[in-house]
């Protein structure tokens, strides 16, 4: 099946999708094995891409998980803070299971840290808001719905899952699983 076709019926398909390649994908050595990300953002400055491991051996790799965090930064306040390495491994499973598909695709930032007062600025966000603690990513994956995205999410039980059709994002956070759709 070709990668136009898979994402078209990815929503409509995905219960049997989940239970018959998922179970496969989780008994995989996946989890031991070095964690990389793949995340890009458009600035006022140009297009930022972070590509690397920052993850390996039961630890942090600094490199790449200091590049991960100043992509993650607050662009608005020129802040960056140490994001959640459990947010980072929710985003690179999402990756992770697209790609055991043949899927590589970046994950294009929209948000990461927010400032107290960038936040503040920012409508319709929480007012402790998880993105105030570096424990929040909004975005997209080109080419793939929000719908597939908050399922894989979802199945990863790493956290809350937001889905924001209308405006083409969905949110993700490391806090208690729950689901919204705003």
């Amino acid at each position: 099946m070709d990668r136009r076709k898979f994402l078209q019926s990815a929503a409509t398909i995905a219960p049997a999708f989940f239970s018959g390649i998922s179970s496969a994908w989780a008994q995989s050595d996946y989890w031991s094995q070095p964690r990389g990300i793949w995340l890009q953002r458009q600035t006022s400055n140009g297009k930022e891409e972070v590509r690397n491991i920052y993850f390996a051996d039961g630890r942090i790799i600094p490199d790449g998980y200091v590049q991960a965090c100043r992509l993650l930064r607050d662009v608005r306040a020129g802040q960056a803070v140490q994001m959640s390495p459990v947010l980072l491994d929710i985003l690179c499973g999402i990756q992770g299971f697209l790609g055991a598909h043949g899927y590589s695709i970046p994950l294009v930032t929209t948000s990461g840290y927010r400032s107290p007062a960038t936040n503040a600025a920012t409508e319709g966000a929480s007012r402790n808001s998880m993105h105030m603690h570096g424990r929040a990513w909004d975005g997209r994956m080109p080419g793939v719905s929000g719908d597939v995205m908050a399922q894989i999410a979802l199945y990863l039980q790493g956290g809350g899952v937001g889905l924001y059709k209308g405006r083409g994002f969905i949110h993700i956070d490391d806090g208690r699983l729950r689901f919204w759709r705003g």
